[in-house]
């Protein structure tokens, strides 16, 4: 007998039986994940969320303007800064316009009086010559203090009144009223001050020689007996000097405990003596222990050598 074969397909089941299975596996699914939908987020999530993003935009815009002042404010450092190397350029320059101008005016000769004119005088016999009396004595002459002489009747007191003077002020002091004591109504004179700067202090205030009478001399005193308090700074002595001279003296007594240090002292020395040319008498006074200080000794004595003056010590 026969035996009838059967051919049996694999994909025998339906579309339809497909589509069946898969809406149950999807129903399914649906069932066991439906709890945690509600966990998902909320429309109340979103406006916590936005109110968030809203927080950090303001935080943002907070921090951009910050950062906006901050540049600005670097900005303003730098032109700050900018400007004050502006200045600092502009003073460096204007320091040096003055230092030229000093050097310029020291320069500067002062020039002769126009001759005046005289009446004819009446003749009379001629007189014999006379020795010239000697400087370094009494005798013969009008003034004579601290080993200092001259006939000269108008006298200017020039004063160191650098921040070294401190150490000798009662020297100072000192000096200052023994040159007014031996003063006669006949004389004048003029005290002039200085120190760093420069910067000066007169006596009187005007700046021009006084008659030395009773009066005067009492209030020089007075200005001599405050000058310590205000020694301080450094010790211009060219530029008293040539103040000095603009005063027309004729004598200069020079009071100093150091050198110079607006100028070196050959400088000094030489700039006065042009100026000066012969006008006026230049005597110079070393205060404090001079022989330790090489540099003033020989600055106050080739000044003076070269003014026709004399030169001392004044060690207390």
């Amino acid at each position: 007998m026969r035996t009838t074969r059967r051919n049996i397909s694999v994909f025998s089941i339906s579309a339809l039986d497909l589509f069946a299975a898969a809406l149950g596996a999807f129903i399914l699914i649906v069932l066991v994940l439906f709890p945690y939908y509600k966990l998902g987020g909320t429309d109340q999530s979103m406006e916590e969320l936005e109110e968030l993003v809203k927080k950090r935009r303001l935080v943002a815009s907070s921090t951009q303007t910050e950062m906006s002042q901050i540049r600005a404010i670097q900005a303003e450092i730098r032109l700050l800064d900018k400007q004050y190397r502006t200045t600092e350029t502009e003073m460096s320059v204007t320091e040096a316009k003055i230092r030229e101008v000093q050097k310029q005016t020291a320069e500067i000769e002062i020039p002769d009086p126009p001759p005046q004119p005289e009446p004819d005088p009446e003749p009379v016999p001629e007189p014999e010559p006379a020795a010239e009396p000697p400087r370094s004595t009494n005798q013969g002459i009008e003034f004579s203090i601290l080993g200092l002489a001259t006939n000269k009747k108008e006298v200017v007191i020039v004063v160191d009144m650098s921040g070294s003077m401190r150490a000798h002020t009662g020297n100072v002091e000192r000096a200052l009223n023994e040159i007014l004591d031996v003063m006669n109504p006949d004389n004048s004179f003029a005290i002039l001050g200085y120190r760093g700067g420069p910067t000066y202090d007169t006596f009187p205030r005007n700046g021009r020689v006084t008659r030395a009478d009773t009066s005067s001399l009492a209030q020089a005193r007075n200005f001599i007996s405050g000058l310590s308090r205000r020694f301080g700074g450094g010790t211009p002595t060219q530029s008293a000097l040539i103040r000095a001279l603009n005063m027309s003296p004729e004598a200069i007594i020079l009071l100093s405990d150091g050198a110079p240090d607006d100028a070196p002292p050959s400088i000094i020395i030489t700039n006065v003596s042009n100026r000066n040319r012969g006008r006026a008498e230049i005597h110079t006074v070393a205060i404090g222990d001079y022989t330790q200080d090489k540099s003033l000794t020989l600055f106050l004595q080739g000044l003076a050598s070269r003014n026709g003056g004399d030169f001392v010590g004044r060690a207390r």
